[in-house]
């Protein structure tokens, strides 16, 4: 397993080197290796496929503008992680200013039915702030260590753990009755 990840990173960094010095194509495929991932962390986030969509595109493509800035001290999946939190951080504060318009569009739309786990877990989530949400999902989702998270969202390693203490916490006072056994989800 440690070997695949070392090759897909190895690939990544040919890529990005490729990149570079002038060659457009290489990035391909770091938007394969990353559109996926990307994608999930965006959505939980945004929770709408048309925005997630746009916001996966535009955080690709300030990746790319940006590709000069890149150094090897940190992975390129944490620097890349970096740019869209700020990217959606971005966009929450464009949209909590209209709050109440979207509040009565979402009431308007169709309701879809989903499964129980899922709106077990978006009722959770409602719970967080964008910042928590961030932090729960780059933890319990993406895997990244405190470090990495710390580098990604610039918070110190030791203020980030007591948040992500704070937010579990949280959820589980939240916790609707009898539905998730014992936070296993956020541990």
């Amino acid at each position: 397993m440690a070997r695949v990840v070392n090759d897909q990173q190895t690939k990544v960094e040919l890529a990005i080197e490729s990149v570079k010095v002038g060659d457009r194509q290489a990035y391909e495929i770091i938007i394969h290796q990353f559109e996926r991932p990307m994608y999930t962390y965006c959505y939980y986030i945004l929770k709408n496929h048309a925005e997630t969509e746009d916001a996966v595109q535009e955080i690709f493509i300030r990746a790319y503008e940006h590709l000069h800035q890149y150094r090897k001290q940190t992975t390129f999946s944490a620097w890349l992680y970096k740019l869209a939190y700020h990217h959606l951080m971005n966009i929450k504060k464009k949209q909590s200013r209209w709050l109440n318009l979207i509040h009565r569009h979402k009431e308007q739309e169709l309701v879809v039915e989903v499964s129980h786990y899922a709106s077990m877990i978006d009722e959770l989530l409602t719970y967080l702030t964008p910042e928590e949400r961030h932090i729960l999902l780059l933890r319990a989702v993406e895997q990244y260590s405190f470090e990495e998270i710390s580098d990604i969202m610039d918070i110190k390693s030791a203020t980030l753990r007591k948040k992500y203490e704070r937010l579990r916490h949280k959820l589980l006072d939240h916790e609707p009755k009898g539905e998730v056994a014992s936070g296993a989800f956020i541990r």
